[in-house]
Parts: C-alpha cells; sequence; structure tokens
C-alpha cells in the first residue's frame, strides 16, 4: 500500500467515526407545517434549540403563528394612501 492509498484509507476510516459519533446523538422532531397542508419533520440534535422552536410555535386557543411571530401580527403591511 502506497502512501495515498493509506491516506485515503484514514479519511475513510475518520469519516465513519465521525458518522458514528453524529448518529449517536439524541434527536427530537417537531413537525413544521410548510403550508396548510404540507408538513415536513424537522430534526433538532440541540436540546435548546428544540425548546426555543417548541416555543415559538406553541399554539394557545385561537392564537395562530403568524399572529405571535410576524410582524404586524401577520396582517399585510400596505400603506394608507
Amino acid at each position: 500500500m502506497n502512501t495515498a492509498e493509506a491516506f485515503i484509507a484514514d479519511m475513510n476510516q475518520s469519516i465513519a467515526i465521525e458518522e458514528k459519533k453524529a448518529n449517536s446523538i439524541p434527536r427530537r422532531g417537531l413537525n413544521i407545517y410548510l403550508d396548510k397542508s404540507t408538513m415536513v419533520m424537522q430534526q433538532y440534535a440541540d436540546l435548546s434549540a428544540f425548546d426555543s422552536a417548541k416555543q415559538a410555535t406553541a399554539r394557545k386557543g385561537q392564537s395562530s403563528i403568524l399572529r405571535m411571530q410576524m410582524d404586524g401580527a401577520g396582517r399585510t403591511q400596505a400603506k394608507a394612501l
């Protein structure tokens, strides 16, 4: 085995080790709706990021995510003439 083959083998081994570490981290998931009917699963490895997203998207009663997060409570920002 020459040095180039040894280098490639070492790189492949390093990649495998890092993938194993990344896959061992527990993740939490949150359903995110892109529109009224399109849902995607967002995964969070960082617990504080998950808690922040969960708090930002929490609905209470009839409250909408638009009213809680967007400027102008989700209303269009048309200026009166």
